[in-house]
């Protein structure tokens, strides 16, 4: 067997999207030749990050990933090497979770089994930006699409705990998510800066850093944000009315919520943001809707830095 090339399946993603479609998957990518399999377990935590780490080692330099953004954000972590940079291997991500968001910013096909095909008939090579997050104790996480703090990562804290939510509502249940974290949320005091521009203080509901320009199952969160473009597209929400957040949700979905005047964006390469209250509650960061810490951080971005497979 070709032991260059691997396949990582999450069974569970999309609420068993990705089982029910693994057949056919393996059938479109026959002509890659073969290739190894490899199965995350339910229970493990981040199990596609250490399946991706060990195969890099052993000298794979081809890595598919069937799952959703969540599993494929694992990979990409698990593409990191202990000096900080990524292993020169070829990314491909075939969507198969609730919300596949990453692919509507790289165009890839949403179905998987399309996805697939395009893959094994001509898939090239896309030099993609990577966002990443440093915290105090220079421990970093990487991000293939968006992270978030304030009510965005309360999101997708629920989501994580309520797993059984996006099973049975799909990519539904980011929108009643949001609503009910948004009449339920009071905004918190930041202090953030964007490169070398003057800082700025005050109440965030919520803040995106986004690579790409899609999350929670569709909303066009950051409309000219670009996956090659050396930049982050930082969105801040600022002292938003908890009504905003059922009136306004319509406008996130179009990408037409920039208007608001209550939110503003930014294109930068670096965002500096800590709470202003240290005694305050913990505000947590999502990265691919994972809660991966808390501010004070660093987020920024590392143009280039992943060979994707599109």
């Amino acid at each position: 067997m070709d032991a260059r090339t691997l396949l990582v399946v999450n069974p569970a993603a999309g609420g068993g999207r990705a089982a029910r479609s693994l057949d056919r998957v393996l059938e479109a990518l026959q002509p890659w030749g073969d290739f190894e399999i490899a199965v995350t377990r339910a229970g493990e935590v981040r199990p596609a990050e250490r399946i991706v780490r060990e195969a890099v080692a052993r000298g794979v330099t081809r890595i598919a990933v069937l799952g959703g953004d969540g599993t494929a954000s694992q990979a990409l972590n698990g593409l990191r090497r202990d000096d900080g940079s990524i292993a020169p291997v070829h990314l491909a991500l075939i969507p198969a979770g609730t919300g596949r968001d990453f692919a509507r910013s790289t165009g890839a096909p949403r179905n998987p089994i399309a996805a697939a095909h395009a893959l094994a008939q001509g898939a090239t090579v896309r030099q993609v930006d990577v966002g990443v997050v440093t915290f105090p104790d220079m421990q970093e996480r990487l991000f293939l699409n968006v992270a978030s703090f304030g009510v965005s990562a309360q999101i997708a804290h629920a989501l994580e705990e309520y797993p059984q939510l996006k099973r049975r509502a799909g990519a539904l249940a980011f929108g009643l998510a949001t609503v009910r974290a948004g009449v339920a949320f009071a905004p918190d005091t930041v202090e953030s800066r964007i490169d070398d521009r003057d800082a700025e203080r005050g109440p965030v509901a919520a803040m995106v850093i986004a690579n790409g320009g899609w999350f929670g199952g569709g909303m066009h969160v950051a409309p000219t944000a670009r996956i090659d473009d050396a930049q982050l597209e930082i969105i801040r929400f600022g002292d938003l009315a908890r009504t905003d957040f059922v009136v306004s949700l319509p406008r996130l979905y179009r990408g037409t919520h920039y208007t608001h005047p209550k939110v503003r964006a930014a294109q930068g390469r670096e965002l500096l943001a800590a709470p202003v209250d240290a005694g305050a509650r913990a505000i947590e960061i999502e990265a691919d809707g994972e809660i991966i810490g808390a501010l004070p951080a660093r987020f920024s971005v590392r143009p280039a830095a992943l060979a994707l497979l599109v």
